[in-house]
């Protein structure tokens, strides 16, 4: 098992994160079932997020997400299903850098982590589109973060604005991350 891009800049930053993120990111691979909800924005935010493979509004709407490596462990790619919606993004670890890329069909993102009260907060910096870099005022600004839920499991409240069109999408919910291969308990 390959850690995924987010679990390689924690190690290489010696990030302190809750042990069920821990886990999750070091693991990277599996399936991973729970619930969320969805909100989006006005029609042109609606318009552009089906456009990338995001889903409809909804609430506490089944949830999952499987984690593939692909090209021996270099990148993930992250399979979302939120109901019978499906988004998949392919995530990339730059060791030049130390930061991550996810991209979503022709758009890609590149964040780095943070630690902020527990809490694990991914910034977006830059953004392309067909491989071309877009300006900041075309730049989604991202909320993004992930938390030991109140049981242990993994909580997460994803959300992106782009300036001037307002709250492109978010989504909140959590899952359980089953025990690890010692049998020890994650949470």
């Amino acid at each position: 098992m390959a850690a995924d891009a987010y679990g390689k800049i924690i190690a290489a930053e010696g990030l302190e994160v809750p042990e069920v993120l821990r886990t999750f990111h070091e693991r990277g691979s599996g399936r991973y079932s729970g619930l969320a909800e969805v909100q989006s924005g006005n029609w042109l935010a609606r318009l552009l997020t089906r456009i990338l493979g995001f889903p409809r509004a909804s609430n506490a709407v089944p949830f999952s997400i499987e984690i593939t490596p692909i090209e021996d462990g270099a990148a993930h790619i992250w399979t979302r299903h939120f109901g019978a919606s499906v988004t998949r993004s392919c995530l990339r670890y730059n060791a030049k850098t130390g930061r991550a890329v996810e991209s979503f069909g022709p758009a890609s993102v590149e964040v780095t982590l943070r630690v902020q009260g527990g809490e694990l907060h991914v910034q977006v910096l830059r953004a392309r589109l067909f491989g071309l870099p877009l300006p900041r005022f075309l730049t989604p600004v991202s909320a993004a973060r992930e938390f030991a839920a109140l049981d242990g499991g993994f909580g997460f409240d994803i959300s992106g604005h782009l300036p001037g069109v307002g709250l492109l999408i978010r989504y909140q919910g959590q899952f359980d991350v089953p025990v690890d291969q010692s049998g020890s308990s994650v949470s």
